[in-house]
């Protein structure tokens, strides 16, 4: 993700400096000083806190880094930028949200798909009620995570990571949903470990049912071990005027990546003609709010310019909280085969 981000700070000098980098590997960070053009290299994260004059911090690392992590920035009075999950108990990501809070700075989560041109697009269609009451949702996380990652790597390790395909991959799209129709009242899902490969806890399959506050009901499939599959990630949401699903792009960018949505309304097509499979078209997101087209690229930029304008970003820490409750919440559901409220975590 250092690298999904270095484009944002190499396009928009004018905007921001990238001044220190820090990683444990200092083969790596030196690697990705030369690339990024950053003299000022550390393998210490609180030694560069201290001695840099920082505004802002990107973090990049292991999930189970990210709350010691974001509360020695915020304390240093430092804005943040964090790369998703926001932690690997609900606890810390309250905890961490509190210290943000106490210290004034902006606190962001890198919630990407958010920052899609699409995804603005699809939010205006919803807020103009051109689908009519939304009934229900779907998404898919499909992926084989061993065909991407060396077989030892932390992300298939539930202690490093908070969990496995759920905290890792699904997040990206019951993120997308949650902003889409808001949050969601109650849980209910099984998760399932079936490769050695996942070690404490992480689990490889889930499958969740979501109640939205609003009345939508929902469902999640998720798998990091699936063997072949025609998308990676993929929604779908329905109402009584219209249906929207996001089409996948025809050449693989990035597993995060969801291709532009494709609409089929009745409400647009008054004479209802269309079939009830097929006939959608393509969102127009012309009227893009963000920078570009490059979702990492616009939610750097969007994070850069709520810090400088003193606004709170649309992703933000006390935002994400409804998102990670969501996740523990299908843990929850799953380790006790019981309905989760989250109201209750």
């Amino acid at each position: 993700m250092g690298y999904a981000h270095l484009p944002a700070y190499l396009k928009f000098s004018e905007k921001v400096k990238l001044t220190a980098i820090c990683d444990i590997n200092e083969k790596s960070v030196k690697v990705y000083g030369k690339t990024s053009n950053v003299r000022a290299i550390y393998t210490d994260f609180e030694k560069m806190l201290k001695d840099e004059d920082l505004d802002a911090i990107d973090i990049c690392t292991i999930h189970d880094q990210h709350k010691k992590q974001t509360i020695l920035a915020a304390e240093a009075g430092k804005h943040i930028l964090l790369e998703k999950p926001m932690a690997t108990t609900i606890q810390d990501c309250k905890d961490m949200v509190q210290a943000t809070e106490k210290a004034g700075v902006n606190f962001m989560i890198a919630q990407v798909l958010r920052y899609l041109p699409s995804s603005q697009a699809v939010v205006k269609i919803i807020q103009n009620e051109e689908l009519g009451p939304i009934r229900a949702v779907r998404g898919d996380s499909l992926l084989k995570q061993s065909t991407i990652l060396p077989r030892d790597h932390w992300m298939f390790d539930g202690n490093r990571a908070g969990g496995g395909v759920l905290i890792t991959l699904s997040i990206h799209v019951i993120d997308l949903l949650r902003y889409y129709l808001g949050n969601v009242k109650r849980v209910s899902g099984i998760c399932k470990t079936t490769t050695p490969l996942f070690i404490n806890g992480a689990e490889d399959y889930a499958s969740a049912t979501l109640e939205f506050e609003k009345g939508t009901i929902g469902n999640i499939l998720g798998s990091l071990s699936v063997g072949r599959t025609p998308w990676n990630v993929k929604y779908m949401i329905f109402g009584d005027y219209g249906t929207i699903y996001s089409n996948p792009p025809p050449q693989k960018v990035s597993h995060y990546q969801i291709g532009n949505a494709v609409l089929s309304s009745t409400k647009v097509d008054k004479e209802r003609k269309s079939s009830q499979i097929g006939d959608f078209i393509s969102i127009d997101s012309d009227s893009n709010p963000f920078v570009g087209d490059n979702p990492f690229i616009n939610e750097v930029i969007h994070f850069i310019e709520c810090c400088q304008n003193d606004e709170e970003p649309f992703s933000s820490g006390k935002d994400n909280l409804e998102t990670m409750k969501i996740i523990f919440g299908i843990y929850k559901a799953s380790n006790t085969n019981k309905v989760i409220y989250l109201d209750d975590l």
